[in-house]
C-alpha cells in the first residue's frame, strides 16, 4: 500500500471518532439549553408568598398575650418531618423567650397536603381544641410521627392520644367521628395555597413571610425586628 493510500485509510479510521465528538458536543449543548429553559420556566412560574394581615387570621388556635406586639403564624402539616423538627426543637425556644414573656402571640394554621392521615390529625386537633387542649395535642401529634400515611395517625391512635392527654374521650370520639371540622381544615389548607405557600412549615411574622423561618436564628431575628416597627 502506498503512503497516500495508507494516509487515506488512517483518515477513514479517525473520522468516526471525530463524528462521535461532534455528536457528544451537540448533545451537551442541547442538554445545557434544556436545563436552562427549565430553570427559567420554573422561576417564571414561581409565586412568592403574599403578605397577610395578622388581624385577618383567625386566632382560635393561638397561645400568648392577645396584646403581644408580634404575631407569629405557622402553617404546618402534622405528617411533615420538618414541621416535627420545628415543633419539638424550635417552637419551645420561641415559647420560652418570646411567648411566655408576653412579646409574641403564636398562631397555628393547617396546611395538610401529605395525605389522608394529615387531614385526620388536623381534625383531631380541632376536637382537642374544643376541650382547651390544642397545644398538648399538637405536641403529641408531632412527637408521634412515624412515616407518611403509615398508620401513625389512624383514627384509633388519634382517639388514644386524647385519652392519654386526659380529654373527655366520649366527646372527643364523637367529634372526630362526626367530621365536623373536615371543611374547616380544608379551608385553611386552601388559604395556605392561595397565599402561595409551597411547603411546610411556613412562618409569618406580623404578616410577612419569613424565608427559612423554621430555623431558630432566622425566626428569632425577624421577631426582634418586629419589635422595632
Amino acid at each position: 500500500m502506498s503512503k497516500k493510500t495508507l494516509k487515506t485509510a488512517n483518515r477513514s479510521k479517525k473520522s468516526p471518532r471525530r463524528v462521535n465528538w461532534w455528536i457528544l458536543g451537540a448533545l451537551s449543548i442541547m442538554l445545557v439549553a434544556a436545563i436552562t429553559i427549565n430553570v427559567i420556566q420554573q422561576n417564571q412560574n414561581k409565586v412568592d408568598p403574599v403578605a397577610i394581615a395578622p388581624n385577618e387570621i383567625s386566632q382560635d388556635k393561638s397561645i400568648g398575650s392577645a396584646d403581644a406586639p408580634v404575631v407569629v403564624v405557622e402553617y404546618g402539616d402534622y405528617q411533615c418531618p420538618a414541621c416535627g423538627d420545628f415543633a419539638l426543637t424550635v417552637k419551645p425556644k420561641i415559647m420560652e423567650e418570646f411567648v411566655n414573656t408576653g412579646q409574641v402571640r403564636f398562631v397555628f394554621r393547617s396546611f395538610q397536603f401529605v395525605g389522608e392521615e394529615s387531614q385526620w390529625a388536623a381534625e383531631a386537633s380541632e376536637c382537642a381544641n374544643e376541650q382547651g387542649k390544642f397545644w398538648e395535642y399538637y405536641d403529641k401529634l408531632y412527637s408521634s410521627q412515624a412515616g407518611e400515611n403509615a398508620g401513625a395517625f389512624k383514627k384509633e391512635n388519634l382517639e388514644g392520644f386524647a385519652a392519654e392527654l386526659g380529654l373527655q374521650t366520649e366527646q372527643f370520639n364523637q367529634c372526630l367521628a362526626s367530621g365536623k371540622y373536615t371543611e374547616k381544615v380544608k379551608s385553611e389548607t386552601l388559604e395556605a395555597q392561595n397565599l402561595g405557600l409551597r411547603g411546610t412549615p411556613s412562618l409569618f411574622v406580623n404578616g410577612i413571610f419569613v424565608e427559612d423561618g423554621s430555623h431558630y436564628e432566622v425566626l428569632s431575628q425577624k421577631i426582634r425586628e418586629g419589635f422595632e416597627k
